[in-house]
């Protein structure tokens, strides 16, 4: 039910219709009813009261009921109006419908109809009322959005332009500048604290101040009141009276002084004021608190972008100094290729002539050391084919794409001759015909070298050392290094741990130069990928390494 009963204001000239509507039909309902007995008393009664809806007759004494809706509707009454009519008078009704007239009811009358009319149209009144209650408050919600739109604009304006300075000068004086600016003051400076935990402010920039305050830039300030606001860390807003008990006074009769914080220390004030006493609104308030806010953050980025910009220096010094050191590893790696490969020559010659000389020696010892150097001279060839003139080597290429499969031939071919030397077998299969990964291939090249070469030292006399590529999943390769031999399970369990040093414990033989299986470790999981290690209960041991591919 309504807390504002509605008023139906009845125009009736006859006493008994104006009573059954009043008394009867509507008598049970929650409404204000008034009556009058003509037109020119409804005119009065309605300015007076407002109706919310109206019951006439379309026959009245002197005004008619059509004139009644003229003449209210002059006057800006406009109420939704119900006209009694006779039977019979449906082109008095059509016009009172033209005029305005809201719906009819023809007597005799029942209380149920008019009822039911009535509650109808009230109903739509109070729609009507409520829509216009929800109007109003829209465009009230519209005034203070527009007015936020404005102040996020000038706080979007604000950091925009303060963020963009680094230099602690110009940062200074823009940030008094746009803050005069957005709060209409008069005069302002801005204070700084001399040191990050000292309790003297230094005077950094001024606003319209006389110019007998320009030389005092960059030396100490007491006003007598921004003190205040450096133990509280709260923005102190004054007008009138209170603000002639400080030194300030002589500039003004309102003043807001605005904290500065970096990490909830403050580190410097912003002061404004104004001549008159006006007050500074709430909504200027927030303005400069969000100047303060983007001062803070311009602070911190000037100084990280110095300290940037010196570690920038540092760094390029460093980039100049590995590329030097690169070009000295390049040459000397290629000078070891050039030698190892002509010591082997020259060592392989000397060994065929002599060879000749000893064809007819049948001593025991001689053929001990043939066999001997025989050794060294497969191991000196493998040597030099494991120093690579390649571009996998000595080059950085994070993420970068390469075949697997490409690598794995490439490792096949560098270790044949020492797995052939060794009689062992050293075989590739490859599940899928490319496969792409995406990582630095110099250490994953280094990484599989490692691997095989702990392969060759541990694999069974006569063995077989499998090299196999699969894809594991959309985003990930598998590769596999196998080897025969069965793995000590002291050993499996520490393979990949840095402290135990397995690779270095019963060799069966010298493999070739690789890395240790700790630094293949770290190398696997800094490439975003996985490595573990299983023996087989067949006498196989196996590397598995997990790292990602392309789709």
């Amino acid at each position: 039910m309504n807390s504002i009963k509605d008023r139906i204001l009845i125009v009736e000239s006859n006493p008994e219709i104006s009573d059954f509507l009043a008394r009867q039909a509507l008598s049970n309902s929650n409404y204000q009813v008034f009556q009058v007995a003509d037109a020119s008393s409804a005119i009065n009664k309605a300015i007076q009261i407002n109706p919310d809806l109206i019951i006439s007759n379309i026959s009245l004494p002197g005004l008619s009921g059509k004139d009644l809706l003229i003449a209210l509707s002059s006057h800006g009454i406009t109420p939704p109006t119900i006209m009694l009519a006779p039977e019979g008078q449906e082109s008095e009704i059509i016009q009172a419908f033209r005029l305005g007239a809201a719906d009819y009811i023809t007597w005799p009358l029942r209380d149920t109809e008019v009822v039911l009319v009535v509650e109808r149209l009230l109903q739509q009144v109070r729609e009507r009322r409520q829509h216009l209650i929800l109007e109003n408050q829209l465009r009230l919600t519209n005034q203070q959005l527009q007015q936020r739109v404005k102040e996020l604009t000038a706080i979007f304006t604000i950091g925009k332009s303060v963020t963009s300075t680094t230099n602690h000068k110009q940062l200074f004086d823009k940030i008094l500048q746009i803050s005069a600016q957005v709060s209409q003051s008069d005069l302002g400076w801005l204070l700084m604290r001399q040191e990050e935990k000292g309790k003297n402010f230094l005077f950094v920039a001024q606003h319209n101040l006389p110019d007998i305050f320009k030389s005092k830039i960059n030396n100490k300030w007491d006003d007598g009141i921004s003190s205040l606001v450096a133990i509280s860390g709260e923005t102190l807003n004054i007008s009138g009276d209170p603000i002639k008990r400080f030194k300030v006074k002589v500039f003004g009769e309102s003043i807001i002084i605005v904290p500065v914080k970096i990490q909830r220390q403050v580190m410097g004030l912003l002061v404004l004021m104004r001549k008159q006493s006006i007050p500074f609104s709430q909504s200027e308030q927030r303005l400069l608190e969000a100047v303060a806010d983007y001062a803070s953050i311009s602070l911190v980025t000037t100084k990280m972008f110095r300290s940037f910009e010196a570690r920038e220096h540092t760094l390029s010094k460093l980039v100049i100094y590995s590329q030097n050191n690169e070009k000295i590893l390049d040459e000397l790696f290629n000078k070891t290729k050039t030698n190892l490969v002509q010591f082997s020559t020259e060592t392989q010659k000397s060994w065929l002539e002599l060879e000749e000389v000893m064809e007819d020696k049948d001593n025991p010892d001689i053929k001990t050391r043939k066999e001997f150097l025989e050794s060294n001279i497969q191991e000196i060839q493998f040597l030099a084919s494991l120093v690579p003139s390649d571009p996998f080597f000595l080059n950085t290429n994070q993420n970068q794409k390469f075949d697997l499969n490409v690598m794995m031939k490439d490792l096949k071919s560098s270790f044949l001759p020492i797995t052939q030397h060794h009689r062992l077998k050293i075989e590739t299969e490859f599940l899928i015909h490319t496969l792409n990964i995406t990582a630095d291939p110099n250490q994953i090249y280094q990484v599989l070298q490692g691997i095989i070469t702990n392969a060759i030292q541990f694999c069974e006399p006569q063995g077989r050392i499998l090299l196999k590529t699969n894809r594991y999943s959309a985003t990930e390769a598998l590769l596999s290094i196998s080897n025969t031999g069965k793995l000590p399970e002291i050993i499996k369990n520490q393979i990949l741990d840095p402290k135990s040093h397995p690779e270095k414990q019963n060799r069966i033989r010298f493999g070739g130069i690789g890395i240790s299986l700790d630094l293949i470790h770290k190398l696997v999981i800094q490439s975003d990928g996985r490595i573990w290690v299983e023996g087989h209960i067949d006498n196989e041991t196996t590397f598995h390494i997990l790292l990602p591919a392309m789709e």
